[in-house]
């Protein structure tokens, strides 16, 4: 929406894309909050990545939110919590989640997702390890198209079909993914832009990136 600016500092890429290097990203945290505080005084900062908001597990988010409110002095939020609240405020329920991950990732994601009262009916990955090869994922939007249709046929009963990661070009093709799916399709991508703008009270509607951003944001 009009009047709405990002910044951004980018984290240290890890090694490999497995947990423990994205367990090392988190001791970052604060450094890079205070990057920001030290030039701007951003509204709301957000982590946005989804494996680093949930790999220490249930309650993982929220003690990051902390950290970084702290050490910027600004509000804050994560890719995982946007997700989440996105999901109660839709009703979600049961997912088919699909993303470019290796499954001990997944495996700590369904957990925490259980936790919070998300089923996972199905869950489809790439094992995706080496970082660079997540450039040829990020470029390709039709190896995300292909795993989105995989999830939606093996769990039709699914709510939605979630696609995690923020590293992802679905936005560009989600309006057809719905479409052919015949049920919404969230990613980490329109969840952070839902729970950012919902934090921030801005109500406008955001068309063509799926059915979740032209949504009212709940109070």
């Amino acid at each position: 929406p009009e009047g709405i600016r990002f910044s951004s500092v980018v984290m240290p890429t890890p090694a490999q894309v497995v947990p423990d290097e994205f367990r090392k990203m988190g001791q970052e945290i604060e450094t890079e909050a205070k990057k920001f505080a030290s030039v701007i005084k951003p509204d709301l900062i957000c982590l946005g990545c989804t494996t680093a908001s949930f790999i220490g597990g249930p309650g993982y988010d929220k003690e990051i939110i902390t950290r970084i409110e702290r050490a910027s002095g600004s509000p804050a939020t994560t890719t995982i919590t946007c997700v989440l609240e996105l999901f109660k405020d839709m009703g979600i329920k049961k997912i088919a989640l699909v993303g470019p991950y290796v499954k001990s990732i997944f495996d700590i994601e369904t957990k925490f997702l259980e936790a919070h009262g998300v089923g996972s009916l199905c869950v489809k990955g790439l094992g995706i390890v080496d970082p660079s090869a997540y450039y040829d994922y990020y470029v390709n939007p039709y190896s995300v198209y292909r795993l989105a249709k995989a999830g939606a046929r093996e769990a039709p009963e699914a709510d939605c079909v979630f696609i995690s990661c923020m590293w992802s070009s679905i936005l560009g093709i989600v309006d057809v993914l719905e479409e052919e799916i015949g049920k919404p399709v969230i990613s980490s991508c329109s969840a952070t832009l839902y729970g950012i703008s919902k934090k921030l009270g801005i109500p406008d509607p955001v068309y063509h990136y799926g059915e979740a951003l032209t949504r009212p944001r709940l109070p």
